[in-house]
């Protein structure tokens, strides 16, 4: 199969929606301000006061003034910030599998979504002996693993779960293989 032919990459990282639904929400906050204003000059041939009294008491501030110079500040840092969320991408949503065997097309890309690897680690940690409750959160390199116990021996339902989920993890032949890790948390009974 060409390369012009493969089917688009699996593994997407989540497009920048939040970031640039802010700032368009907010340039269309102040369009709208300004063609308001614009407007009610047009109309009474004079500025409002809610324009005419923020606008005097700016006119009045120098350049050099510590309220324009920290005005100036806060707007760099959170447009550095949006550039650097605009233009990094996200964290993969879905785990590559290296899959091996009959019926397998070598060269097609096989995932599995992230939230499908925390659930398999939910049902692998909930098998283990001791474990009340269990919840877990995966990324494409991480693993993370919240079981509450009423069991007084933490440490040793610690590894069994942290077994059982590597051992879940490795049979399904995640690639790279993410790293697990468990908190244990006692509920008094």
């Amino acid at each position: 199969m060409s390369a012009a032919a493969r089917s688009p990459r699996l593994r997407r990282r989540p497009s920048r929606t939040v970031p640039a639904s802010i700032v368009a929400v907010l340039l269309l906050a102040i369009g709208v301000l300004a063609v308001v204003a614009a407007v009610g000059r047009l109309v009474d041939g004079r500025w409002a006061s809610q324009v005419s009294a923020p606008a005097s008491a700016v006119a009045g501030v120098t350049w050099g003034s510590a309220a324009v110079l920290a005005a100036a500040a806060v707007v760099a840092v959170l447009g550095l910030v949006l550039l650097v969320a605009a233009l990094k991408p996200g964290g993969h949503k879905a785990a590559a599998l290296q899959v091996e065997g009959a019926g397998v097309v070598a060269d097609r890309e096989y995932v599995v979504s992230t939230r499908a690897v925390a659930r398999l680690a939910v049902a692998r940690a909930d098998d283990v002996d001791g474990v009340d409750q269990v919840s877990a959160s995966a990324s494409g390199r991480r693993v993370h693993v919240d079981v509450t116990t009423s069991s007084q021996q933490r440490d040793v339902v610690r590894s069994q779960v942290l077994g059982a989920v590597s051992e879940g993890l490795t049979g399904l032949g995640l690639s790279p293989r993410p790293r697990v890790t468990v908190a244990v948390r006692t509920r008094e009974v």
